[in-house]
């Protein structure tokens, strides 16, 4: 056992053809992969954003620091299709 962790068995060589079937493979998936984290960045902005704005509004927080705080909640917290539907200035969400 200890003789295979130094000296690995050969793998059979790919050939050209297959090796760029590979790497199209690698690709796709890293394209997927980057499609997917530029959309939980994009919600991200926006939770960040709305949240910007409610604590931005310091008379607000200060008069109803309960209802401030339930709508950074809401923002933090909701249902990605929901975030459209939220305002800065809503009730507790």
């Amino acid at each position: 056992m200890l003789h295979h962790a130094f000296n690995p068995p050969e793998r059979p060589r790919m050939t050209p053809e297959q090796h760029v079937e590979r790497l199209k493979q690698e690709l796709a998936s890293c394209q997927t992969t980057m499609i997917d984290m530029q959309s939980r960045l994009a919600e991200a902005r926006g939770r960040l954003g709305l949240i910007s704005k409610i604590v931005g509004d310091d008379a607000r927080c200060r008069r109803a620091p309960g209802v401030a705080w339930a709508a950074v909640r809401a923002a933090l917290y909701a249902e990605p299709d929901r975030l459209r539907d939220l305002r800065p200035d809503a009730p507790i969400l």
